[in-house]
């Protein structure tokens, strides 16, 4: 046999060298892939992990956006239920007087997405930034679906306390 010429101390070299050469060739051939696989598999469930997360947050925030849709819908009415220049006079005229409401004019009509927008351009003159916001607040929390659309405020020369206000507000209903 290759071992038995030579002495003791030389065969347990040669034992102890050729263990140390089937260790190292089970380290790399078996465990060095393993771990690296292993390691391979927990970056993959790491980004795994976050895309559930992404798109666990991403399915709230379509439901928010699809319970925001319905609240829309519920609120723009039907056509011809509501009078946007009759809706914004009564309240321009409980807020402030007719000599502060100089005009109210219609704007043309505009579909979009199978909702109607009707555009009223608003001005007041010689209010004071309570009433304004008071309007404001009326417009938002409307029955129906209102916008505004633009606003434009200036403060007058006579009274610096008191406003000249242009407001386009847009009521949407059902097409």
């Amino acid at each position: 046999m290759i071992g038995s010429n030579l002495n003791r101390r030389e065969q347990l070299f040669l034992l102890g060298g050729g263990i140390i050469l089937v260790v190292l060739l089970v380290y790399v051939g078996v465990v060095a892939p393993y771990r690296n696989s292993i390691q391979r598999l927990e970056t993959r469930i790491t980004a795994r992990e976050r895309q559930l997360q992404e798109v666990r947050a991403l399915q709230q925030e379509f439901n928010q956006l699809k319970q925001q849709t319905a609240e829309v819908e519920q609120r723009a009415g039907q056509e011809g239920r509501f009078s946007l220049i009759a809706f914004l006079e009564e309240k321009a005229l409980a807020i402030a007087t007719r000599d502060n409401l100089v005009y109210l004019r219609p704007q043309p009509k505009v579909q979009l997405e199978g909702l109607n927008e009707e555009s009223l351009e608003i001005k007041l003159e010689k209010i004071r930034l309570d009433q304004l916001v008071e309007l404001l607040y009326a417009t938002e929390t409307a029955d129906t679906l209102l916008k505004v659309k633009s606003l434009r405020s200036k403060a007058r020369f006579d009274d610096p306390t008191l406003l000249d206000v242009v407001l386009v507000i847009a009521a949407y209903g059902k097409a």
